[in-house]
């Protein structure tokens, strides 16, 4: 526990096996979407592996805007699917849920969109934006003497 919440650390066999999972995620719903950058997502899969559950991230699935969690802005808004994949794993949602990626009316479109999954810390695409996006939530933190961490994927 940090900050009261849960940090999920597995051992480095573990986050191999992990990492493996989630690409094997990765694969299954871009193939089943048709599309999706699925080499964008499948490169971005051991740093967010280690985030999510190497013990670097505090999180509860059940809580996803808890004051005192870590945030992750993926900038490369367009490897969704390692977000989602990860976040599945992590127990946010449910795999039967990602598997409707980039289908009409699903939630799980082909950049994370905060206003349809409020799981998602940003709304990101445009390559870069998240960097701005992260030293905001850092300055945010830091005004309010929070501890939390904040992590940005650039692409």
């Amino acid at each position: 526990m940090h900050r009261g919440l849960p940090v999920p650390k597995l051992n480095l066999d573990q986050l191999r096996t992990k990492a493996n999972d989630i690409r094997k995620v990765i694969v299954k719903i871009t193939t089943e979407a048709g599309s999706g950058h699925p080499s964008s997502s499948l490169s971005a899969t051991d740093v967010v592996t280690a985030l999510y559950f190497g013990g670097f991230m505090t999180y509860d699935p059940k809580k996803p805007h808890c004051p005192d969690r870590d945030r992750f802005i993926l900038s490369k808004g367009h490897a969704c699917p390692v977000l989602y994949a990860a976040m599945s794993e992590a127990g946010f949602f449910s795999f039967e849920d990602i598997m409707t990626l980039r289908k009409l009316g699903s939630p799980w479109e082909g950049h994370p969109n905060m206003r349809r999954l409020d799981s998602m810390e940003a709304s990101t695409g445009s390559l870069g934006q998240g960097l701005s996006i992260g030293v905001g939530h850092a300055l945010a933190g830091k005004m309010d003497q929070k501890g939390y961490h904040v992590y940005v994927m650039l692409g």
